[in-house]
């Protein structure tokens, strides 16, 4: 079974939608499957929040280096303009 975290971002302003889908596909993407993801999304919400999803093999491989993934969270805090991200996360157990 594979290991899912789910990231709820709120932005402190205005959004640019098409800069924020650039931005994902620049920073988030690369940086994330570097590190072992094999599944991304970025999910338009209301006006002020975003979900996104990282799919990994397994929690080892979505837990390795936490230094690293605290200066990646940070960054994508900084890049998107957020005031904060909410992380949920877990074994994914059933699907399609």
């Amino acid at each position: 079974m594979s290991y899912r975290r789910v990231y709820i971002g709120t932005f402190k302003g205005d959004r640019d939608l098409a800069a924020e889908i650039n931005l994902f596909k620049e920073t988030v993407v690369p940086a994330l499957t570097a590190r072992g993801a094999t599944s991304l999304e970025m999910i338009q919400t209301d006006s002020n929040k975003f979900v996104g999803t990282a799919t990994y093999p397994d929690k080892t491989t979505a837990d390795a280096n936490p230094d690293e993934i605290q200066a990646l969270r940070k960054k994508i805090i900084e890049l998107f303009n957020l005031t904060d991200i909410e992380i949920y996360e877990g074994m994914a157990v059933v699907g399609l």
